[in-house]
């Protein structure tokens, strides 16, 4: 029952984080300074019927079913970047999909989650 808000909360039906400024102090430990950084790669396991969108910083680079009705998705960032930058999502959100195509000619995937409804 994290009702303030910070490190990993729920909101509504879906699970999220907020990090800034201290937040990250809350879900592990880490020095908490803007001079330290990491990369992070973070695998997500959950419920598929229940958080059918498991989001996280970076490129998705695996993702999978498991046999008890979870699925899961891996996340690598490549960026250094200081905690209060870490974000994870779990929930069921309408998507907008659409792609943009860089000067160089690269496709872009571009996807908007919201709330249902909204």
């Amino acid at each position: 029952n994290n009702t303030s808000l910070e490190g990993l909360y729920k909101s509504g039906s879906a699970f999220c984080t907020q990090c800034e400024a201290e937040g990250f102090r809350k879900i592990t430990y880490f020095m908490d300074r803007p001079d330290v950084m990491a990369k992070y790669q973070v695998k997500i396991t959950a419920d598929r019927q229940t958080y059918p969108y498991l989001l996280s910083n970076g490129n998705k680079i695996g993702q999978g079913e498991l046999p008890d009705g979870k699925h899961w998705v891996l996340w690598e960032d490549p960026f250094f970047k200081p905690c209060y930058l870490f974000a994870l999502v779990a929930g069921d959100f309408d998507l907008l999909e659409d792609s943009f195509t860089t000067a160089s000619g690269r496709q872009v995937a571009l996807e908007l989650f919201v709330d249902k409804g909204n």
